[in-house]
């Protein structure tokens, strides 16, 4: 007969500020002080704000949670990757089922804040700085809809959430973990509101699968159906995206 194991303390505030600080706070100043010396409307920004993202989020998560042993990513089933087929299945099929209803919610959210869609645009200028090229759209698919969630989802899923999950229930951890997750998209109200419900379903996608699998591919979706229907429309009708 094993003896039972002993509660898993509760994570220090400590560590929520580290987080905060250095992925958060980090990404912000570097964003900043990149905005001075490197031109805008270009894709070397574009891919720059990329590799900041994942420097930062990721790397926050590695060294402030991983390797001072303040989270598991076994345990979060990322490293060695493990998620069931039917969710691998499910996370894809949820992630495009919501994105009507993200679209709509984002439209009536901008509508009641005023309708200016100024946000918006410098999200799209970031995403497709520069007229329809492969190579722009092999960087953008990369970086935007592949690396980009994987490094937030280790960042406000994988510490974040999980932070808030072993010291409080369920409901209270979806709801703090997905606003900080929305004011990360700040850009307009509309993004904000989207961008909450796409946490909500990605908090939620993580505590029934068990594993941080389910959450990036549903973000993986998300970015890369965006990144399709942009750069489509720009190769095919660039008319649609004024600038």
């Amino acid at each position: 007969m094993t003896a039972p194991q002993a509660p898993r303390p509760k994570p220090q505030w400590r560590d929520l500020f580290l987080y905060l600080l250095v992925g958060g706070g980090g990404f912000v100043l570097a964003s900043l002080a990149a905005a001075r010396w490197v031109e805008r409307g270009s894709l070397s920004v574009s891919a720059l704000a990329y590799a900041l993202n994942i420097i930062f989020f990721a790397g926050s998560v590695l060294l402030v949670g991983a390797a001072r042993g303040k989270l598991d990513l076994r345990a979060m089933g990322f490293m060695p990757p493990r998620i069931s087929a039917g969710w691998f299945v499910g996370a894809i099929l949820l992630s495009l089922a919501l994105l009507p209803a993200r679209g709509a919610i984002g439209v009536l959210a901008q509508y009641l804040a005023g309708g200016s869609l100024d946000g918006m645009q410098n999200r799209l200028n970031i995403i497709a700085p520069e007229s329809f090229t492969w190579l722009g759209f092999l960087v953008t698919l990369i970086g935007a809809g592949i690396l980009v969630p994987i490094a937030e989802e280790l960042f406000f899923r994988g510490a974040l959430f999980t932070w808030f999950r072993q010291r409080y229930n369920f409901p209270i951890a979806l709801l703090a973990s997905s606003l900080l997750f929305a004011f990360g998209h700040i850009d307009t109200l509309g993004v904000v509101a989207a961008s909450f419900v796409l946490a909500l379903a990605n908090a939620w996608a993580f505590e029934k699968s068990k594993s941080l699998w389910a959450p990036i591919l549903m973000h993986i979706t998300t970015n890369s159906f965006a990144v399709l229907v942009i750069y489509g429309a720009l190769a095919f009708a660039p008319q649609l995206l004024r600038r």
